[in-house]
This record gives C-alpha cells, sequence and structure tokens, in this order.
C-alpha cells in the first residue's frame, strides 16, 4: 500500500477511511460533495498510512493560469488522524511536490488537530471557534449560561410549543430565504453556496433542523449536523422577526444532540476575535479555541510569480492567501 494516497469523492471507501479516525461534518465525504456541487473543485481526501498510523484530510485542487493550489472544502475539517509519525511531514513534503502543487490553504478544525501535523511557522490565526461540552448534564449547561441566556432559556418549554421540526417545511424556509438573509448581513462570497448544494445538505440523515413559528408561519430555521465525534451548527436563517428564536432553537439543538450521547458541539466562531458575533456564543458558556489556518507553500518559485503578475506581495502571508488569489474572492478562495 502506497504510504500516501488519494480518495476521491465518489468512493465510499472514504466512508470507511474515516470511520476510527475522529472527525467533524466538514471531514465526511457527504460535506464535502455537497461544496462540490457550487465550487466544481476535484476533491478527494487525502490518506496517510504507515506503521498502525492515519492522518487523513479532505482537500480541493484549484487552478490558477495552468497551477494548482489545494485548500479544505468550506467548513472545519483539516487534518486529523489516530496518532502522530515521526515521518508524516517528509511524505506530506513528497506529496505536494508529486503532484505539483504550488501552496494549500488548510483549515484546522482544533478538536482533531495535532501540532505534529504542520510546522508552527505555517499557522495562522485571528480568531476562536466556540464549543459546548455535551457530557455535562443540562443543568451544568443553563448553570454556565450568563444571565439574559438563561432567563430566556429558562422558558425553552413554553417557546418550543411554538417549534417545527418538519425538514421538508423547513428546507423550502431555509432556500427561500437564505440568499436574502446573506444579503442582509453582508456576507462573504464564500457563503453564497448554489441552491443544489443547500438541498442536498438538508436531505442528509445527519443533518438535524428545528424552526420557530409565528401565527403558523417559520420565522426562523437552525440547521446543524453530526458525526459520532462532534456536532455543528451549520446554519441559522432567520426573518427579522424570528431572530429571538436564536438561543432556544440552539438549545433544542443542544437537547438533541445530548439525547444522541454526542460529546461535543462546535459553535463556530466570529469574523474576528471577540467580536459581537463571539460573544454571543461565549454568553452560552462555550469555551473556545483557536481557529488555526495553514499556510504552505509548496514551490515558491512559482508562488513569487504569480503573486508578482498580480501585483500582490509574495512574502506577507499574515493577510489573504494565497496572495494571487486576492482580487478574485470566489467562493472558497
Amino acid at each position: 500500500m502506497n504510504v500516501n494516497r488519494m480518495i476521491p469523492s465518489d468512493s465510499n471507501e472514504w466512508d470507511e477511511v474515516i470511520k476510527d479516525t475522529g472527525h467533524s461534518f466538514a471531514h465526511t465525504r457527504q460535506s464535502c460533495l455537497a461544496m462540490n456541487l457550487t465550487t466544481g473543485f476535484k476533491t478527494f481526501l487525502y490518506v496517510f498510512e504507515k506503521d498502525n498510523v492515519k492522518i487523513i484530510c479532505p482537500l480541493a485542487e484549484r487552478e490558477f493560469r495552468s497551477y494548482t493550489d489545494i485548500v479544505t472544502p468550506y467548513g472545519f475539517s483539516g487534518f486529523t488522524g489516530t496518532g502522530a509519525h515521526p515521518d508524516f511531514l517528509k511524505y506530506w513534503n513528497e506529496f505536494t511536490k508529486e503532484k505539483n502543487y504550488v501552496c494549500g490553504y488548510i483549515s484546522q478544525n482544533p478538536l482533531f488537530t495535532n501540532t505534529d501535523y504542520f510546522q508552527a511557522e505555517d499557522s495562522y490565526s485571528n480568531t476562536n471557534l466556540y464549543f459546548l461540552d455535551l457530557r455535562q448534564s443540562l443543568t451544568e449547561l443553563y448553570d454556565n449560561l450568563d444571565t439574559n441566556r438563561k432567563r430566556i432559556i429558562k422558558n425553552f418549554r413554553k417557546a418550543e410549543a411554538g417549534f417545527t421540526y418538519n425538514k421538508t417545511a423547513l428546507t423550502e424556509f431555509f432556500i427561500s430565504n437564505y440568499y436574502n438573509f446573506l444579503k442582509s448581513i453582508n456576507a462573504s462570497e464564500a457563503n453564497y453556496f448554489k441552491r443544489k448544494t443547500l438541498e442536498f445538505i438538508c436531505g442528509l440523515e445527519n443533518v438535524y433542523m428545528a424552526g420557530a413559528l409565528e401565527n403558523d408561519k417559520i420565522v426562523s430555521v437552525y440547521i446543524f449536523a453530526h458525526t459520532e465525534f462532534s456536532a455543528d451548527c451549520l446554519f441559522n436563517v432567520p426573518l427579522p422577526e424570528g431572530r429571538k428564536y436564536a438561543p432556544t432553537l440552539l438549545w433544542a439543538g443542544l437537547k438533541y444532540y445530548k439525547s444522541k450521547k454526542i460529546p461535543v458541539m462546535n459553535l463556530g466562531g466570529g469574523l474576528r476575535e471577540d467580536d459581537s458575533i463571539a460573544m454571543s456564543k461565549e454568553r452560552f458558556g462555550a469555551y473556545k479555541l483557536p481557529f488555526v489556518n495553514l499556510k504552505q507553500i509548496y514551490n515558491s518559485n512559482v508562488y513569487e510569480k504569480l503573486c508578482n503578475e498580480v501585483n500582490t506581495d509574495p512574502v506577507d502571508k499574515n493577510g489573504y492567501f494565497p496572495a494571487y488569489r486576492n482580487k478574485l474572492r470566489s467562493v472558497n478562495v
């Protein structure tokens, strides 16, 4: 068996390979297939296996002026594995050279990453992700809420009387209101998934949806996904009058995943460290971990050439990466 290999997204082997490795929804073939419906990028699971150690990472190839770079598909995935291997970085370097990749932008899920999987100088972080430990009791989770959240969740049973869990109706509401909601919050282009991506995600068995009703009409939906290792908050799309239901809908998801014995829920993060979005998640009693993105250059000569061609700085890795794509700003770049 080759130490390095690639499993295409149309192969069920992907599902088998990740079973015994801690992973999030974004590591799954289903999530990556959904993103491929928007990007069209060639998507595969990178697998390293040697001496009973397995390390995996979903990746997508992108073309730029006859050159190729790689990126993790949208979501929180990155390198995860069954342990560390002293030769992994050597084999990863061989793989990127063999494939003639220019560079890679790899987002690391802090729940599953291992610092042995990358060089410290390639890692960058300007925000955090927030997590809820679902191994706690509901009482403990409630006690960790801030005063305002406690006031809201205290009335959860009354609020839940106006909830719906009908996936068909919630999917229709979600897709009908998704793009207008993105415009209302000035969301980045990376969030403008095609309708077929949204439909694919909503149709998955491991996706859970909860919605709030007013006058028998849906006014807000919260969408979650999970693996046996973690749950993720994917989308919250409300009408203006439905924004107040976000905390109780999130609590509904929390209770659901506790019932399924999922150990942790990823609430996501803010746009920047400690911004208002991040603080709203911290008020839910969540703990935070740094959200690390790897900015790796495999062919420095080509990288510098491409940056010079579009008039961007090839040396500064603190900003947008890869710098030569800075003026494109299309989905997932």
